[in-house]
This record gives structure tokens, sequence and C-alpha cells, in this order.
């Protein structure tokens, strides 16, 4: 099974059925909109934003269609549902690949490209400053890459400090992988008589098809952001590489202008008289803000009673489909249930009680 068929299978059991295959291409493209936000919320697949951003629908349908031949998944009503034979492959899939589950597109994936760009421009630099060689080809030719490695470089005396901190930082976080995910990283970096390898020439020699390599390769760079974050004194190179990066700005734009103004204390009317926007377009926006800001309160939206009402309603009939929880919660709108259970987020599994 190759990659982007297990990554299609693994989303399609946590999807369960309960969404269509474009919902599910957009979460694997990438596509920042409020629908796509909140399933990855309530889903629990919000790692997998922009796993595969290349992915077309036309090969995604082609590769769900082999699924179904092959017995992995089944077909109803438009929607796709794992089989008991496709959860024993996704199981296998996910033993052989678990470094997938570093991947935090979420998060990391509008920087993770500006980050190793500033990384191996840097590691390159210093490897050839400390040896008083200055006369190579720069990895890249990014005007605003060489300017930020630039304004981060140390003066000459603290040169060679700076480079072992680097390489201790670096040989840390390498040691919690395997030597095969070690290599496949070290063997892109540059520097002093060295020049790194392509995506394809990693593969080529460590003999693992290139998707595998470049999501190793993507999925380490998430890691490391992650924990120079988590330890910011014991990675303090990295973190200075990463200042000014756009790090945890889950929400998309328009949603992050009203969130603004919510902390500027402005109400729900005053929002969309002041954006010039439809309710449906800021009730969105609520959502997606009641998602990833804990310290957002629905209370004013939701009273206490039509949350409890929600959350039962979600416990008892043991789904995610929005239309299915309205149709027994007639008198609750579909804002106040999207609310509730954007709030509530991956918490939520059907088999157990929520209240």
């Amino acid at each position: 099974m190759n990659m982007t068929e297990g990554l299609l299978l693994y989303l399609i059991q946590k999807l369960n059925g309960e969404r269509s295959l474009s919902g599910l291409l957009h979460m694997l493209n990438g596509k920042k909109t409020s629908q796509t936000l909140s399933d990855g919320h309530l889903f629990n697949i919000s790692s997998f934003f922009g796993i595969l951003p290349g992915l077309l629908r036309d090969e995604a349908e082609h590769r769900v269609a082999e699924l179904l031949k092959r017995g992995l998944v089944r077909l109803e009503n438009d929607r796709y549902t794992i089989t008991d034979r496709g959860a024993q492959v996704t199981e296998d899939f996910i033993h052989l690949h678990p470094y997938l589950f570093s991947f935090d597109g979420m998060r990391y994936k509008q920087a993770e490209q500006p980050f190793y760009q500033l990384l191996t421009l840097y590691i390159q630099s210093l490897s050839h400053a400390i040896r008083k060689d200055f006369s190579f080809l720069p990895v890249s030719q990014d005007p605003a890459v060489l300017h930020s490695v630039k304004e981060r470089f140390p003066k000459g005396e603290d040169r060679q400090k700076e480079a072992d901190q680097l390489y201790g930082e670096m040989s840390a976080l390498l040691c919690e992988w395997t030597d095969l995910d070690a290599e496949n990283f070290v063997l892109r970096l540059s520097r002093h008589n060295r020049t790194g390898l392509t995506n394809k020439q990693v593969a080529q020699a460590l003999q693992i098809h290139e998707a595998e390599a470049q999501l190793r390769f993507r999925s380490m760079l998430h890691f490391f952001m992650k924990r120079a974050k988590e330890a910011h004194e014991e990675y303090r190179v990295l973190n200075k590489l990463m200042a000014g990066l756009d790090l945890d700005k889950p929400l998309t734009l328009s949603a992050q202008k009203t969130w603004n103004l919510l902390n500027e204390r402005k109400s729900m009317e005053q929002i969309i008289k002041i954006r010039r926007m439809k309710k449906s377009t800021i009730e969105d926006h609520l959502v997606e803000i009641a998602i990833h800001y804990d310290r957002f309160s629905i209370d004013p939206y939701v009273s206490l009673e039509e949350q409890k009402r929600i959350l039962n309603a979600y416990s008892v009939l043991k789904t995610k489909k929005l239309k299915v929880i309205k149709e027994k919660l007639e008198d609750i709108s579909y804002f106040k249930i999207r609310l509730v259970l954007g709030k509530a987020g991956d918490v939520l599994e059907p088999s157990n009680p929520v209240i």
C-alpha cells in the first residue's frame, strides 16, 4: 500500500462516513476553511492538515476506487466507511509509519519550509564561517532568508560556540528518531565541502519511496519546532531561527480579524456591522474561535441548558452529523450545535458519555 492510499484509508476510518470525499480531500490538501478547521478538531485529525498538498481530486477518487475494489472500504449514500479488513490494513500501515503522528499540519504547515530554509542556510554558513571559508554558494537565494540569517548570525568570536550549541541541539533531537530518519534529515544538509542531497537522491540512497522520504522529513521538521518551543532555553539557537515565523495561528485570516474585534469587546452585532458581513459568516468565525481558543466563552451565545441538551443529544445519537443532531433538537440552531461541539472538540467520543 502506498502512502496516499494509507492516509486516505486512515482518514476514512476517522471520519466514519460522516463527511464526503471532498471534506477529506480538503483536509489532506490543507485547504483552510471554517468547515475544514472544524472537522479537524471534531474528528481529531487536525495534525493531518496539509499532509498531501498536491493530491488532486481525480487521483484521490482513483485511489479510493482501488480501496473499494480491494474490499478495504465500502460506499453507502455517497459516503465511504472502512471495512474490518480495511481496519486491519490501516493498523498495519500506522505501525509501519509511526512518524506520521509527529506531523502537525495545523500548527506547522505554514512554517515548515521557511524554518528549514533558515536552518539549512544557517548550518551551511556556520560550517564555512568557523573554517574562515566565505566562498560558497548559499543553499537559498531567497533575499528574505538571506537577510534573516545575516541578522541572526553571530560575530566572529562567537561562531564556534554557536556551532557547538546548534550541534548539541540537533544531536539531541535526532537521537529521538531512528537511524533511518536521522540519515533522511542529515543527508539533505549542506556544509563545508559537502552539498546536501535532494529528496529524490535521499530516497534512492535509503531505498525508500520519495513520498515516504518527504513525509518523514516534514514530520521531523514539525517535531523539531514543537520540541524547541517546549524547551526554549534548551534549544536556544533553534528558537532564535524560529522567531518571527508564522506558528500556531490556526484561524483563517478573516476569522482572525473577527477574533481581534472580540478582544476589543465588540458584540456579534457590532462585528457584523463593522465588517459588513453576513451573520452566518461571523457565526462561522465564532465556531473557529471556539475550537482554537480555550478562553473564548460560548455562554453568551448558547445557554447552559442548551449546551447540556446538545451534549446529551450527541451522547445518545453517537454521531457528529449535524443534521441528525438538529432533527432531535428542532428548537436549537445549527450555529449553536456547531459552537457547542466545536468547544467540546476532540474529547468527544461516541463511545463515551459526555455528561
